[in-house]
């Protein structure tokens, strides 16, 4: 009996011994395997910097945290989606005289959706009818080869889906306005990577700026250090470019649905935001303040679900309703 006792007791430790020797043997199995995952991503991250298209990843609506979406980080300004022949050469080796001829002949067209034609929105635009003057839209399709779109994820996404070869911009996911000066995440065509904001205003030359900031800072507490960054971003760009017109864009609406998730991101904090741009417009006085919001939204201030996947960045159909209102909402100086 004792004989017995025994075996059955070293029988299973025997079994116990073997089931920690098969668990070490899945563990390294796993570590070698997740290794070796690591090792291919790594290469073909490397093999995909400075490309146009850049790597595919995955980021969350706005950078704020809601369900996450696929999305495109550019290495690169984009080049964009344009159905013309399109030099292989870099932008800017391209001369305006080649994109604007690019453009000559294009017909813009904005595909229909639930909101009515661009050119019947009115507005809540401000500017000092001392300084500047509306022009009758719309404007040649020319006029965005002098003009540079700056700001965050939404900006990209204008910029990709505006279907235009000589669209330009300075933009990047999550950049807020407390980020121009530090954040060197801005590419320049022709001209490498690693530039700030304020780095890429000073080596290139633009005759119209359009800033589109403030999804990313609906988070913060005090609305006044948001308009103080993007007033010292603007001293800044008049400082360097005097003869520049400058737009400061309210920020676009959210959807109704979207903005029912959040008590932070949502249509309510998106319109005292635009109430601080506004005055922050007429305290200065100096640039435009562009209500863009007004071309994509629906009676009620929020921005269509048809209109986003997420109900933060416009689809292709929005992007262009924006950019023809760009052309019917263009300003001179007097």
């Amino acid at each position: 009996m004792a004989y017995r006792r025994y075996s059955s007791e070293r029988f299973k430790k025997n079994r116990i011994k073997r089931k920690l020797q098969l668990l070490f043997i899945y563990l390294l199995f796993a570590v070698l395997i997740i290794s070796l995952c690591q090792v291919l991503y790594y290469k073909v991250t490397e093999k995909n910097k400075g490309k146009k298209g850049g790597i595919i990843k995955y980021t969350v609506a706005a950078d704020i945290g809601r369900k996450p979406v696929g999305y495109i980080d550019y290495n690169i300004m984009i080049t964009h989606q344009f159905s013309g022949d399109i030099p292989v050469e870099s932008p800017s080796a391209v001369s305006d005289a080649d994109l604007n001829a690019m453009v000559k002949d294009l017909s813009y067209e904005v595909p229909d959706t639930v909101l009515g034609p661009v050119e019947d929105v009115v507005p809540s635009n401000w500017y000092d009818e001392n300084l500047y003057q509306k022009v009758d839209g719309p404007v040649d399709l020319t006029y965005f080869t002098r003009a540079c779109f700056i700001g965050d994820s939404r900006t990209e996404g204008l910029i990709l889906y505006a279907g235009l070869p000589n669209i330009n911009g300075f933009a990047y996911k999550g950049l807020s306005v407390d980020k121009l000066s530090s954040d060197k995440v801005i590419s320049i065509p022709g001209m490498g990577s690693g530039y700030t904001c304020y780095e890429a205003i000073k080596v290139t030359d633009y005759d119209a700026y359009y800033l589109m900031f403030g999804v990313n800072e609906l988070g913060w507490v005090y609305t006044d250090i948001f308009t103080e960054n993007l007033s010292n971003f603007i001293d800044y760009i008049k400082s360097v470019k005097p003869d520049a017109i400058i737009y400061v864009q309210s920020i676009l609406p959210v959807s109704l649905s979207s903005s029912q998730k959040s008590d932070v991101y949502n249509q309510d904090r998106v319109n005292m935001f635009n109430d601080e741009l506004l005055n922050m417009c007429k305290e200065r006085g100096d640039v435009i303040y562009l209500d863009s919001a007004a071309a994509v939204a629906d009676e009620n201030g929020y921005l269509p679900e048809e209109a986003s996947s997420d109900g933060i960045h416009c689809d292709v159909n929005y992007v262009k309703r924006l950019v023809q209102f760009y052309r019917y909402n263009t300003f001179e100086k007097k």
